[in-house]
């Protein structure tokens, strides 16, 4: 499948659905190379994010607006918790949000 097939024209995208929210930076560097095809300004026509923060957000042009995972602290907190089950103890306090950021750039 070619990239531009990805997208609608661009007089068939309704003006409140002007945004895309990637399962991952890839598949976000894949709209954001479809809608410059198409002759969308990013992100005036259409805004995209992403999701990893992975190199690839910050090398394309425009750069990717992304969220960021502090997979290192869910990794901890994962620990603290399964630590926390098998001695009887109380479970750590959720703070999972804190763990997420939106690195803003260019694309949104």
């Amino acid at each position: 499948m070619r990239a531009t097939g990805l997208l609608p024209k661009p007089a068939t995208i309704a003006p409140a659905s002007r945004s895309v929210v990637a399962y991952n930076d890839d598949v976000a560097a894949l709209v954001v190379g479809a809608a410059i095809r198409l002759g969308l300004s990013l992100p005036q026509d259409l805004a995209v994010v992403g999701h990893d923060d992975s190199p690839l957000a910050q090398l394309i042009v425009p750069s990717l607006t992304t969220v960021h995972v502090d997979d290192a602290g869910l990794g901890q907190y994962f620990a603290q918790l399964a630590l926390s089950a098998a001695a009887g103890a109380p479970a750590p306090r959720r703070d999972a949000e804190s763990r997420l950021s939106v690195v803003r750039r260019e694309s949104a």
